[in-house]
């Protein structure tokens, strides 16, 4: 009797730590289905580098809207030695924006519907996915739509751009290379986000070269600092001219990569707030002394208070038989980390 009463007893406990466990997966399954709105699951944003959805119902559309928005969007990217439009273009109609396209990162739909008495635009972000801009046009009418679309050009541009940015800075912190951020650090006090792929060429007192090198293209990050705190164009042109010279050796002996004189490159614009830094950028193109070596370049550079020194971050390509547009952004992106 004595056995089957402990049997019976430990079958006992046993459906008693059953049962707490049924009643706790109860309770889990219904905080979850009665907050359902509170449980997110994110998604990384898809598509193409410098890719964009246009969405655009072709009953509303006419010839003259549809090219005028997608020139607009196929513009030149700018300083580079040959012309890529600044982004490629995926076309759907309204209908077709399923739950595959969106996920994509960077979305212009532009919805035409008799209903609404007025009409507007949203700048909304990681919608579907992230990171992810989604640029969403509402009217009465197609042509009250193509004129805010012209209104708001230059933030529809900047918008998509800086996304893009966002694509490569996001796979770079996810892969960075901790060693040579520390090296950065140490050197100019400032910190870089740094893709593995990228090697330390040449380090010196005051300068110093990261490459990534493949078959077929280089692409080149910069470190640099000088004495004084000019940021004129002139100034920092003078500055990086010195240092390449200085640093940077040519594919043939004595040669060395210059700011090319070529108008109307680079583009100076000042006052320009990069991270934490506000200084001056340039875009512009490179050349070789003594070769014909090329390509496109991007340049930030700001006083640093302490010393009363100028940092300049640069990073530049070569890929003389590929487009260059992605590889240029992926330059840039890198440079804009500093903080």
């Amino acid at each position: 009797m004595l056995y089957k009463l402990q049997d019976i007893k430990r079958k006992g406990a046993e459906d008693s730590r059953k049962g707490r466990k049924v009643f706790f997966l109860l309770i889990c399954l219904f905080i979850i289905t009665s907050c359902g709105k509170r449980f997110t699951v994110e998604h990384y944003a898809t598509g193409k580098a410098g890719e964009v959805i246009l969405i655009l119902d072709s009953k509303h559309t006419s010839d003259f809207v549809r090219n005028y928005i997608e020139k607009t969007l196929m513009q030149p990217q700018p300083a580079l030695n040959q012309i890529e439009p600044m982004f490629d273009i995926l076309r759907l109609e309204n209908k077709d924006l399923n739950a595959h396209f969106q996920r994509h990162r960077n979305i212009i739909r532009l919805e035409v519907d008799s209903n609404y008495d007025s009409y507007s635009i949203n700048f909304e972000e990681n919608v579907w996915a992230k990171p992810q801009v989604h640029i969403y046009f509402r009217g009465n009418s197609m042509d009250s739509l193509l004129l805010l679309f012209q209104q708001n050009e230059n933030e529809i541009i900047n918008r998509l751009y800086e996304n893009d940015l966002r694509r490569v800075i996001s796979y770079a912190s996810d892969n960075n290379d901790a060693s040579i951020e520390k090296r950065i650090k140490e050197k100019f006090g400032v910190t870089i986000t740094v893709p593995k792929n990228y090697k330390i060429a040449i380090e010196e007192e005051d300068f110093m070269w990261l490459r990534f090198k493949t078959a077929r293209n280089d692409r080149f990050i910069m470190i640099y600092r000088v004495s004084g705190n000019d940021l004129s164009r002139e100034s920092l042109i003078t500055a990086r001219n010195m240092k390449t010279k200085a640093y940077i050796p040519g594919a043939v002996v004595g040669a060395y990569p210059i700011v090319a004189k070529i108008e109307p490159f680079p583009l100076y614009t000042e006052n320009v707030c990069v991270g934490t830094k506000t200084g001056a950028e340039l875009r512009g193109l490179w050349e070789t002394v003594g070769d014909k070596m090329g390509g496109p370049f991007y340049h930030f550079s700001f006083i640093d208070s302490n010393s009363n020194q100028t940092i300049s971050v640069d990073g530049f390509v070569y890929a003389p038989t590929e487009d260059k547009r992605n590889y240029l952004r992926e330059v840039e992106a890198i440079v804009k980390t500093v903080r």
